[in-house]
């Protein structure tokens, strides 16, 4: 009976179980699949979630990696649904991220080669709210950009950094001579005219041998070009100089924007700063992402840690540039998943960004498919990943930085609507002003007169006034069908049976109930599709009501009790009775009467007959042709005639047998059968 407890003990907290909205995602690179689009969005799964994480902000992705289905740029909401994937000629790209010009925000990000490893061969787009490229950056005299760094400044200047080979003098450092480098520079420009307004060298401020050499004896021809800084990151604070960090450096470097000279450094065996944290400030390794923030006293950076420790954190230090001090404000560890961390294996990537709440974002480059959102004091508020923690440390899949922004999409395309059975799919890929959707029908297939009502070369665009959703001409010929909430990147509008309209359409309505767009019209064959088939929903919901529970609670009971009393007493019964009934067949069968010669009479057949031995019952009729077998079962009995005839062998006489000799018996076995 314990046993029994037991399994209604498993079985009730399965069903009570916390179970996430969305599945956790299996496999190297999951990804969701939509109705009414070909678009592939990125399955998130949030691992941990705080109300103090939603501020309606969007989370900005560039996934990449081996095997990687969707490499275009991606942005999702606080939810984790998909909001915009941008088109598959912009992959692979990196460094999404949303920027201020001239008092207009614009969705910025890297697309290019990655042919040389740890650099990008590409430019930077610059794409307004409907998605259109404004402008297209290149480096100066078109080389190409690279993939690490893109900033517009706060004098609306474009930040970004370029490699290139170069040949350079070593004699100083090792007494070689025409040695080979990939040299990092970072590059100013005006965004309209590409004129160069600062131009930075590695090379020419960074002595070769304050740097991590991977190797004793490199070869550093022009094939195999010795990457001896590897920059990561550029910030210009409001003074007009620049903060740089690099991978191949264990500090950071304070750039005067007018000579280029180093004015100081912190962190590493080289700072010029004194740690008032013991140590804790300064000594970070492969620094990633480094930023000034509370106007210059204070910097955020990622801290790759080094191969020995094997952890990174995300560090919010607090400097003072007159008293060469600096102190921990903060750190931020790597989040820890099923005993499984975003542990430093790849030693590169990742970023920290302070949000417009106080929160901290942190996320893990090639690390972990991850980002988690800490308060400022470092408490993990939310955790989120876009793979399996199985794949952490591979960079499939990955994402070079991630960050939280504000962003309003107004699409210049249409939505996207398709029909599956009696079931509407409808998504607008890029809108964030959705709230309702709604399915309208019609008789006759009518464009709408307002193509263009959510397009900026509409005069009333962004100015609320909207047509009403039944006022102009077409939809006179449209009825209202159903109104639903929009639910994630796309939704499912159930069409009621009844519906008798030929030709059906979607609408997209803000908040206010104004028309942001209108889906083409498609034909509805409502008498050729049966209104009952299933359609496949784009992903599953599993959700859990206390009606649910107590029904799951009540249906493990009762199977238990069923299971229990079966067991006490339907089993016991029909074990009891089968139990009697083979023991009175065994005492009948010892009790039967025997003959003179033994217990057994035996009978011989011939070679194609059957043998075996068996009892004559004493019940036999003398007409019966039916022998009952030491196995209980009644068969004929081909080898002998009975024989109406009683012989008598003294006192107990019983039903004889005239056996009849078969005629392929020999002679000993038929005169052994007489």
């Amino acid at each position: 009976m314990w046993r029994s407890f037991l399994l209604a003990t498993s079985l009730l907290k399965l069903v009570s179980a916390d179970i996430p909205i969305r599945p956790e995602p299996a496999g190297e690179w999951p990804t969701e699949l939509y109705h009414s689009t070909s678009i592939q969005g990125t399955s998130v799964y949030y691992v941990k979630r705080d109300p103090r994480c939603q501020n309606g902000q969007y989370t900005l992705l560039t996934p990449h990696g081996e095997g990687v289905a969707a490499r275009s740029p991606t942005i999702v909401d606080q939810d984790g649904q998909l909001v915009w994937a941008g088109e598959d000629i912009y992959e692979p790209t990196a460094n999404l991220d949303v920027h201020t010009y001239k008092g207009r925000q614009y969705l910025t990000f890297w697309s290019g080669s990655t042919d040389v490893e740890g650099h990008g061969d590409g430019v930077v787009h610059m794409l307004d709210s409907s998605y259109n490229e404004v402008y297209k950056i290149r480096g100066p005299n078109g080389d190409s950009v690279d993939l690490h760094e893109f900033q517009i400044t706060l004098d609306d200047t474009a930040l970004f950094t370029v490699y290139d080979v170069v040949n350079v003098d070593h004699q100083p450092d090792d007494g070689r001579y025409d040695s080979w480098v990939w040299d990092s520079r970072f590059v100013e420009i005006d965004i309209e005219t590409d004129r160069v307004l600062f131009e930075w060298r590695a090379s020419e401020h960074v002595n070769f041998s304050q740097v991590i050499r991977e190797t004793e004896n490199p070869d550093w021809s022009y094939s195999t070009a010795w990457d001896f800084f590897h920059l990561h990151s550029v910030d210009k604070d409001a003074k007009g100089n620049y903060l740089v960090s690099a991978r191949q450096v264990d500090y950071l470097i304070y750039i005067d924007g007018h000579t280029g000279e180093i004015l100081w450094r912190l962190g590493g065996n080289h700072s010029n700063f004194t740690d008032l944290s013991g140590g804790n400030a300064s000594t970070f390794a492969w620094p990633q992402h480094a930023r000034f923030r509370d106007d210059g006293k204070s910097i955020t950076l990622f801290d790759n840690a080094s191969p020995d420790s094997r952890a990174n954190r995300g560090l919010y230090l607090d400097i003072d540039q007159t008293e060469m001090t600096v102190q921990l404000r903060h750190e931020y560890r790597a989040f820890e998943h099923w005993a499984i961390t975003p542990e430093a294996r790849s030693q590169s990537q990742g970023s920290v960004q302070v949000l417009d709440n106080g929160n901290v974002l942190v996320s893990y480059g090639l690390n972990g498919a991850a980002w988690t959102e800490f308060s400022q004091s470092g408490t993990p508020l939310c955790h989120a990943e876009f793979g399996s923690v199985s794949s952490f440390g591979t960079g499939s899949p990955s994402s070079y930085r991630a960050s939280k922004r504000s962003w309003k999409g107004h699409p210049s395309t249409t939505p996207d609507f398709e029909i599956t059975g009696y079931t509407a799919a409808v998504s607008w890929n890029g809108a964030t002003e959705i709230t309702h959707w709604v399915l309208e029908g019609s008789e006759t297939a009518l464009p709408s007169p307002y193509p263009n009502a959510h397009s900026n070369s509409n005069p009333n665009y962004g100015n609320g006034n909207y047509p009403n959703p039944y006022s102009d001409t077409s939809d006179a010929y449209f009825t209202k069908i159903a109104t639903v909430e929009k639910a994630g990147f796309e939704t499912l509008i159930p069409i009621p049976f009844n519906a008798d309209y030929p030709y059906l359409r979607v609408r997209a309505l803000d908040e206010r109930g104004y028309i942001l767009g209108t889906t083409a019209i498609l034909p509805f064959h409502r008498f050729t599709v049966d209104p009952y088939a299933p359609s496949r929903p784009s992903r599953v919901i599993t959700r859990h009501s206390p009606a649910l529970f107590f029904a799951g609670a009540c249906a493990t009971l009762g199977a238990i009790a069923c299971i229990w009393l079966f067991r006490r007493y339907c089993c016991a019964v029909c074990l009891h009775g089968i139990w009697r009934l083979r023991r009175g067949r065994y005492q009948s069968l010892r009790s039967g009467p025997q003959d003179a010669d033994g217990d057994w009479e035996e009978y011989y057949a011939g070679e194609d007959q059957e043998a075996g031995v068996h009892l004559v019952s004493d019940t036999e009729s003398d007409s019966s042709d039916v022998e009952i077998s030491e196995l209980d079962n009644p068969r004929l009995s081909p080898g002998f005639v009975r024989s109406p005839t009683r012989l008598s062998t003294g006192s107990g006489a019983r039903p004889g047998l005239t056996r009849t000799p078969s005629m392929q018996s020999t002679a000993s076995e038929r005169a052994k059968q007489h």
